[in-house]
């Protein structure tokens, strides 16, 4: 029922926006500009383009747009809302024991070089599944990791390296997510692969995600907004969902790193 009301929502956008907008208002994105730059682009342009009346009243026309964002609030209201009950657990709740999460996978990062699990041995990370096409969510969650890695770095003296794994095979190529990562943080790793590697992935963290049915060049991927705390060992932690901040992200890693630093020092004494 989501998925039909965004794509209601969409239909009628598209409908009364080819109607209503001068020609201009559609034209390509300049050359060289990023795909994630591109809905930003778009903002811009529409509100610089000057306002004519065509076949469609203005009356109507806000009736129909208001509508569409009726719609499209709705399904992202509904979204978010099973997403912060789970990441909410993760505030209240402590991970007794080892979860089902995690767990081996195969792919090839930013320099094209083969890469594993196995690759992050002997580091905590921060696990982000997303897509470079992404037009907020993404870039808002990476940009929140960072800004966590390094405020955990001051808080426990400890580097964390954040990563990013695409669902998007089919667009995502090793460039992409090599120019990708680079604009959230210099530590950052991007990680792609063929399709199965990457759905194996994403199954073995339990990440939920399904590409919309849009067209099969432009299209948008829906998934699970959720960060993972990986440690040394490569075993699972805990986890962050939207709602969390920066702040308190930085402050829960810093515990789970003290913890396990101190659960091991026992085990070597």
């Amino acid at each position: 029922m989501r998925r039909s009301a965004a794509r209601i929502a969409q239909r009628l956008w598209r409908t009364v926006g080819a109607d209503s907008l001068p020609p201009a208002s559609q034209a390509a994105a300049p050359s060289g500009m990023q795909p994630w730059q591109h809905a930003g682009w778009r903002r811009a342009f529409a509100s610089s383009a000057p306002q004519t009346r065509g076949p469609v009243s203005y009356m109507s026309l806000g009736m129909t747009v208001a509508t569409g964002a009726g719609l499209l609030w709705w399904y992202n209201h509904e979204k978010d809302k099973k997403m912060e009950d789970i990441s909410r657990e993760g505030k209240t709740s402590v991970v007794v024991g080892q979860a089902a999460i995690g767990g081996p996978f195969e792919l090839i990062d930013q320099d094209g070089k083969p890469f594993t699990d196995k690759d992050l041995l002997g580091r905590f990370a921060l696990l982000y599944f997303g897509f470079t096409w992404c037009p907020d969510i993404c870039p808002e969650e990476l940009e929140k990791i960072a800004a966590a890695v390094d405020k955990t770095e001051k808080l426990s003296g400890v580097q964390v390296v954040p990563v990013f794994l695409s669902l998007d095979p089919q667009r995502d190529g090793v460039e992409q997510v090599r120019d990708y990562v680079k604009e959230f943080h210099p530590r950052m790793l991007g990680l792609t692969g063929s399709y199965d590697k990457v759905a194996a992935a994403a199954k073995a963290y339990r990440v939920y995600f399904s590409k919309t049915q849009d067209s099969q060049e432009d299209y948008l991927i829906d998934h699970s907004i959720i960060t993972y705390l990986i440690n040394p060992e490569g075993r699972f932690m805990s986890f962050f969902g939207k709602n969390f901040t920066a702040d308190e992200m930085a402050k829960s890693i810093s515990e789970n790193i003290k913890r396990w630093q101190e659960e091991h020092k026992q085990a070597k004494q």
